[in-house]
């Protein structure tokens, strides 16, 4: 002891003039002053938060969320006491004592081999990591942060440093404080942190790397248990509870990668990142959406365990590669922008105010961050049929007017003939335009589309939202045309709500970290169609829903939704089965499913939107009336006329007309509704029989009308296409 006592004391006395000429130069361009330390603002990550106030996500430099100490309980910063800085509480800055154990360390294994860092200077390096470079060792730096220690002790309270101190360690896996790392590693505010949680963060800054409790379990656990000794040594918890929790394994929430709703968190990032610029990284912001957290759980769930369904052969032989034989090849880390497996899209929205309730870009970010809802472009199908009878409802024809579904014959540029056919190969004759839409037969929308005109076919498209281009040849009326998800399926948000276009809305509000509104987006809403035509058209789609390509949702083996509900919507197939649809809504949400490959296939033999989509759908929407009350009918407007309508002639009859025969009810827009009259039918009308509607009286035949003309001049060229449902 007498040799290191004066090996000590002539080190001292040696090294003095070393030492006071380091502490003139501690501070690499210049220490802080007092006033940039009581001023130092630390980069904060913005947060992003779903409408019940649960946290989705962060953007972030350094993934930092600050807390109050007075908010943490007392086992939280003692157990970083208790392993960092025992004395923490005696000294003012510097510890005397550890600077001679760190002395001596240093003498006998060499520079670095031990340290004598308090928590304060510890808090001074993490500050000003510029002036106090982490990764030098060297007498210079420790100087330094003792310089900048004993300054920082004369200006804040120990409670402030501890604050400080708490907020700013790195402790691994990108997090920066202590409010970070409970997220990370236990799922949990750091208000909430057990003492064996608590004892696993302190673990951390003596190496965040190697005891990171996620990666190094077993080094983690032991130095957790070293934490939870000392933590007994001075007095914060009992022995008996050191003893009881050591013996204890790590209790950590599963790691998660990225956090909930990854597609609409990073679609957010996309839209902000140019408003906000750096801001949106280190202004620790809180971004609140739209999201409801019980629907897009159900939604990410529903789309998941439906399309493994698919994969293992449920509804027919799926010839593709599996999910889950996908994910068993994929290296660690590997992402990819085209999956080889099923993909879907899945997204739920507030008719009136246009709030995104719930979105699934896709089927696992992990492996691909393309967000198919809002970055993807498909074809339609049939489910952009409602456009087109949205436009010859605008020019005054009634759902009965009739069209014919016979053969039809285009003229090509080239002199070749395009010839569409239906879905199953079959032709329907003479048909209404209600039952048209409800048997979602081509050759008679394309006949409706061509009576009204591809212009007011786009002008209806581009009033309720869809900004794609729709192209100018006769195969768009039958969905022909690319289009993103998100904008298909918010464009029938005009057809439930009366009428408006509504904007799809992600966000509610954004506050700044002191809690001050900065944005506060508006619901963008404007008129798209009169509201007699949303009207007609959503009791046309109920049919689709109730006995037609969609009943799928009422089939109570299949979707189940009960006719309490009232319903509309339609299915969409393409060409060759390549993209399967299904967009339908209530009075109080509109909701859509797209299902397809990325790279554009048959999905199977058989698929449709019916079969695949719809069932999709009716589950996310009967999880949505887990927690609403039933709705009412759609309020029907005063400009939507009434009349009754024989059924042996198809004629708008009057209320005391003998000849009314079973007469039933429909509905015109009041401007092109027909004059009731009362006349026998002539030799020449004809009935056919029609299904009954559930809640209507039976429609035994329809009237032979005038059909619209079957083509108009020649398209440009187009490949043949076969049918789409």
């Amino acid at each position: 002891m007498a040799v290191l006592g004066l090996a000590l004391v002539a080190f001292l006395f040696f090294g003095s003039g070393v030492a006071l000429a380091a502490w003139t130069r501690a501070c690499a361009g210049g220490c802080p002053t007092a006033a940039q330390i009581a001023d130092f603002a630390p980069q904060q990550a913005t947060e992003v938060y779903d409408s019940e106030g649960q946290i989705l996500g962060m953007f972030y430099r350094e993934r930092r969320q600050l807390v109050a100490l007075q908010d943490l309980p007392p086992h939280v910063p003692l157990a970083f006491v208790a392993i960092e800085d025992r004395r923490f509480f005696d000294h003012e800055g510097v510890d005397v004592w550890r600077v001679f154990g760190s002395v001596r360390d240093n003498l006998f294994e060499g520079f670095g081999a031990s340290g004598a860092s308090t928590i304060t200077m510890q808090l001074a390096r993490n500050l000003f990591p510029q002036q106090l470079p982490g990764g030098e060792k060297s007498m210079r730096r420790k100087i330094g942060e003792a310089r900048l220690a004993l300054e920082m002790e004369r200006r804040f309270t120990k409670q402030r440093i501890l604050e400080l101190y708490l907020n700013h360690i790195f402790l691994g896996a990108g997090a920066y404080g202590i409010e970070a790392a409970a997220r990370t590693y236990f799922d949990k505010p750091a208000a909430e942190l057990t003492v064996s949680e608590a004892a696993t963060l302190a673990a951390l800054p003596k190496a965040p790397s190697f005891y990171n409790p996620q990666r190094n379990p077993e080094p983690a656990e032991r130095r957790r248990n070293h934490v939870l000794i000392a933590m007994a040594e001075i007095g914060v918890i009992p022995t008996a509870t050191s003893d009881s929790l050591r013996a204890q394994p790590l209790a950590l929430a599963p790691p998660r990668g990225v956090l909930r709703a990854p597609y609409v968190v990073e679609h957010i990032r996309r839209e902000l990142e140019d408003q906000l610029g750096e801001l949106l990284y280190t202004g620790g912001l809180k971004i609140y959406t739209t999201l409801d957290p019980k629907l897009q759980a159900a939604a990410e769930r529903a789309l998941d365990e439906h399309l493994r369904e698919i994969e293992n052969g449920r509804h027919g032989s799926f010839p593709h590669t599996t999910y889950e034989t996908f994910t068993a090849g994929l290296e660690p880390g590997e992402a990819i922008n085209h999956t080889p497996y099923l993909q879907g899209v899945v997204a739920m929205l507030d008719p009136v105010s246009g709030d995104v309730l719930a979105l699934v870009g896709g089927r696992d970010f992990r492996h691909s961050q393309f967000n198919r809802a809002v970055q993807a472009k498909r074809q339609p199908g049939s489910a952009f049929k409602p456009f087109v009878y949205a436009a010859a409802l605008e020019q005054g024809r009634s759902p009965l007017y009739h069209v014919s579904d016979g053969p039809i014959y285009i003229p090509q540029a080239d002199g070749s003939t395009w010839s569409p056919r239906n879905y199953d190969g079959s032709y329907g004759g003479s048909m209404s335009l209600r039952e048209a839409l409800r048997q979602s037969r081509n050759l008679a929308t394309i006949r409706v589309g061509q009576d009204a005109g591809i212009n007011a076919v786009r002008d209806v498209a581009r009033r309720t939202g869809i900004e794609s281009q729709i192209p100018g040849y006769p195969s768009a009326f039958i969905g022909a045309a690319d289009v993103r998800p998100l904008e298909m399926i918010a464009a029938y948000a005009a057809f439930s709500n009366g009428g408006m276009q509504v904007e799809p809305r992600f966000i509610r509000r954004i506050e700044d970290n002191e809690g001050r509104i900065l944005w506060e987006p508006p619901v963008q809403a404007k008129p798209a169609m009169d509201p007699a035509t949303a009207w007609i058209l959503t009791d046309m789609l109920r049919e689709v829903v109730d006995r037609g390509t969609g009943y799928a949702a009422r089939n109570p083996q299949i979707g189940n939704l009960p006719y309490t509900i009232p319903a509309a919507g339609k299915t969409g197939t393409t060409n060759d089965a390549t993209d399967v649809w299904f967009v339908g809504y209530t009075p109080d949400v509109v909701a859509g499913v797209w299902l397809g490959l990325d790279r554009p296939q048959r999905i199977m033999r058989g698929a449709t939107g019916g079969g695949l989509a719809v069932p999709i759908w009716a589950r996310i929407v009967r999880t949505f009336y887990e927690d609403h009350e039933p709705p009412a009918e759609w309020e029907r407007p005063s400009s939507v006329a009434v009349r009754r309508v024989s059924s042996w002639t198809g004629l708008a009859v009057t209320d005391d007309c003998p000849y009314a025969g079973n007469a039933y009810i429909d509905y015109f827009v009041a401007a092109a509704a027909p004059a009731p009259r009362c006349e026998p039918p002539r030799s020449d009308e004809w009935v056919d029989p029609t299904p009954q509607l559930p809640g209507r009286p039976v429609v035994p035949g329809q009237p032979r009308v005038p059909r619209p003309q079957d083509y108009v001049d020649p398209p440009p060229r187009e490949r043949g296409r076969p049918g789409t449902r």
